[in-house]
């Protein structure tokens, strides 16, 4: 049992995924109890990029073995750089279990003895041009490949009406080394083997501990973000080495990306999801977060300081209202997904650390950021005014026309303010003085003609009519488009 306390594992959790790791806990429990002698066990989490997969994952993990599971967390992606991603992996096993089972001698030998049986574990010195590109260019048995390393004609043993010019030449150039090749993969699947035995004596001996319960947990996270073949390769591993009752895995990725990602390898046509289904035996879906908590995560997680938010909306009719709320206005009006409101985040953060005074225009900001997001171009035309606002919001927003009820202090009525109308003001006016704006009499009071009196009493700080102050929101567009230079390229 791991002495942290659980509550820390959980203290960042914005987006409620405790409630699907104590749900997933007692799911997979449940499954040991009923079948305790299956040859493990392996379940994809599978979530887009944001959603909090990563968090959960670790958290998870801290989780467990804080209730007594021994529980191993590998981030596939940080080692991608080795060559052999389950060396790295079986290391990461050894580093964290042995520092896990360090007061138990018994449980702590046999995994001595699990680990120095892959002592041999060892990559043949010769890959045939790697094993990936061997099944893909030959799809032949082990028998069909000791047999050519004897000496056998490659057609006598490949003879196939669609048997394909680069198969020919790669059968014909196996070097004459392939021979001791074959020897050393035959002492691969021994050390395989042998792990295997230790391995499984190494889950009774915990079977019979008081401190630890089963099954052991190994979550292996950032998958999609690997090589393709160090991704399969891990896979293999995984599914060859550990099939043994007892080890149950979580394996966390995008599925759909590393599908597309292992074409790289196996051809366009190649069926990628078809494929990794053969690796999990069960896959869950990691639920899309509450858009008002994943929003409030990105702020919270966003180097921004302190600022005040300009939105000129009265409190009476919108309490709720804030610089989250705005957000989330737009994020609807954009149909932008978690993964584009990550973006346009990154967008704002970076603008907003040149902004020096305290206002910030939220609605013009805001804007800007998801319009540069979602098309550039469309971007550059808006602010350089080759073409109407309207016609270009219209073309970005239409069909998601968002409207605000706001009350007409001259009738008492409520009346529908357009998305548009919000944007459209700040565009027609964000480049002007002071003096261009008008005076304190010629400005209206209602929403959105409003936010122009927070233009002329707040952001114009210089006197000079004919300069435009850096510190107005005429510098937004500029700030964003230097924004856009940290994140295009990603």
């Amino acid at each position: 049992m791991s002495d942290a306390d659980p509550v820390d594992s959980w203290k960042n959790d914005l987006l409620n995924r405790k409630s699907v790791a104590d749900y997933l806990s007692n799911h997979l429990r449940k499954r040991y109890a009923n079948k305790p002698s299956e040859n493990g066990f392996v379940l994809a989490i599978n979530a887009e990029w944001g959603y909090g997969k990563t968090f959960l994952l670790n958290a998870w993990h801290e989780d467990l073995k804080y209730q007594g599971h021994p529980a191993v967390y590998f981030d596939a992606w940080k080692n991608d750089f080795t060559p052999e991603p389950l060396v790295a992996f079986i290391s990461k096993i050894d580093e964290e279990l042995e520092a896990l089972f360090k007061n138990e001698r018994a449980i702590k030998k046999k995994l001595s003895e699990a680990i120095g049986a892959l002592s041999r574990f060892t990559t043949p010195a010769l890959r045939l041009a790697g094993a990936i590109a061997m099944k893909r260019l030959l799809n032949i048995s082990l028998e069909e490949l000791e047999s050519i390393a004897k000496g056998r004609e490659p057609k006598e043993i490949l003879s196939d009406e669609a048997l394909q010019d680069d198969r020919d030449a790669f059968v014909n150039g196996l070097p004459d080394s392939f021979a001791e090749a074959l020897k050393a993969h035959k002492e691969k699947e021994h050390s395989i083997s042998a792990f295997r035995k230790k391995l499984t004596k190494l889950i009774e001996e915990l079977d019979k501990s008081r401190k630890f319960q089963l099954p052991v947990f190994f979550f292996v996270d950032e998958l999609d973000r690997c090589r393709p073949n160090y991704a399969i390769e891990l896979l293999e591993g995984i599914k060859h080495l550990f099939g043994v009752p007892g080890i149950y895995f979580v394996v966390g990725l995008n599925s759909n990306q590393l599908a597309y990602s292992t074409q790289a390898i196996y051809g366009p046509q190649f069926d990628g999801s078809r494929y990794l289904k053969r690796f999990f035996d069960q896959e869950y879906l990691l639920p899309e977060p509450d858009p008002r908590e994943y929003v409030r995560a990105l702020f919270q997680n966003a180097a921004i300081s302190e600022k005040s938010y300009v939105h000129g909306l009265h409190r009476n009719v919108y309490p709720g209202i804030d610089v989250e709320a705005i957000f989330i206005m737009f994020a609807k009006a954009f149909d932008a997904g978690l993964r584009d409101q990550i973006r346009t985040m990154q967008l704002i953060e970076a603008a907003i650390a040149g902004i020096v005074v305290n206002e910030i225009h939220c609605w013009f900001l805001f804007a800007l950021a998801f319009i540069y997001e979602k098309n550039s171009q469309m971007f550059e035309r808006l602010v350089s005014k080759h073409e109407g606002a309207v016609q270009v919001l219209v073309r970005l927003i239409e069909p998601r026309v968002f409207s605000i009820i706001d009350p007409d202090f001259n009738t008492g009525k409520s009346r529908t303010v357009d998305f548009i109308q919000v944007l459209s003001l700040y565009l027609a006016n964000y480049r002007k003085t002071k003096g261009q704006l008008g005076g304190q009499g010629e400005i209206g009071f209602e929403f959105p003609s409003s936010l122009l009196n927070e233009l002329r009493s707040n952001e114009m700080i210089t006197s000079n009519e004919d300069a435009q102050s850096l510190y107005s929101i005429g510098h937004y567009p500029d700030l964003i488009r230097h924004a856009g230079g940290f994140i295009r390229t990603q």
